[in-house]
């Protein structure tokens, strides 16, 4: 019975995923990027002219880097992998951040004297922001050198409120 049950989630798994390949095949498409390609090709010449593709916030001052072949315009490829290669470090960007705010919060979770569920902890492009509240200006300190010691910070923005 319990073989039976496997074997039938398992061939639901494999026409799921079948399915959602015919479907981007149907569309004809190299999502994600093909709909604001079009959205921006407002000739419909197939090509972005600097003036077309500038109307995009990543191409706006990047356009001669994207422009591969140099010849004044971006191709559906070209835009593709431009965009594609800027949302790959907005990701790994904001995995890094991630990875700060997370050890931030462990290590005031062993922190002895410090309430770490009191403390909210942002990080953006390597910079922390601290809020929140703490009982004393020792802990506001304490918090602030914790989060400066983390492997990747830049900078620490304190904005803790020591509490009356």
């Amino acid at each position: 019975m319990n073989n039976t049950w496997l074997v039938a989630v398992f061939g639901v798994m494999l026409n799921t995923q079948a399915f959602a390949v015919t479907i981007d095949e149907m569309r004809g498409e190299q999502a994600p990027y093909a709909q604001a390609f079009k959205a921006l090709d407002s000739d419909g010449n197939g090509k972005l002219s600097k003036k077309e593709a500038t109307k995009d916030k990543d191409i706006k001052n990047a356009f001669s880097r994207a422009d591969k072949n140099h010849n004044g315009s971006l191709d559906q490829d070209e835009f593709a992998a431009y965009k594609s290669k800027v949302d790959g470090a907005e990701n790994k960007q904001a995995a890094a951040d991630s990875a700060i705010t997370a050890k931030i919060k462990s290590k005031y979770l062993v922190e002895k004297n410090l309430s770490s569920f009191k403390i909210s902890v942002e990080t953006k492009d390597n910079t922390v922001i601290l809020s929140g509240f703490v009982d004393s200006a020792e802990q506001k300190a304490r918090a602030e050198k914790i989060a400066t010691s983390v492997d990747g910070v830049k900078s620490v923005k304190n904005a803790l409120v020591v509490k009356p």
